[in-house]
């Protein structure tokens, strides 16, 4: 019985993983999730503070498609630039150490 639980257990564990990796919004929803500018996140882009996580094709156009991990990085972009006014090394300096930390 403890068997069957424990492969139910990671089976709804995988489930919800590949569920949650496959959620993906488009440029302007990830600006308007987040409350930034297009100029803004450009400019963190350009810096490889962030990334978008697939860039599909549309009639020729190329998409950037951008993950709830994203979503996430650009709110505590966000926080440390408005908040606390921190400039953007350090800003990188700071989302390099909570990388490492897995935060």
């Amino acid at each position: 019985m403890a068997r069957s639980e424990s492969m139910s257990q990671s089976g709804r564990r995988a489930s919800s993983r590949s569920h949650a990796s496959t959620t993906l919004v488009s440029r302007s929803a990830l600006l308007t999730l987040s409350g930034i500018s297009e100029r803004e996140l450009s400019v963190w882009e350009h810096e490889d503070l962030i990334a978008p996580a697939r860039v599909v094709e549309t009639n020729g156009r190329r998409e950037p498609l951008y993950d709830a991990p994203t979503l996430k990085r650009v709110r505590v972009i966000r926080t440390l630039a408005e908040e606390f006014e921190v400039n953007l090394p350090g800003i990188g300096i700071i989302l390099n150490l909570l990388d490492r930390m897995g935060g």
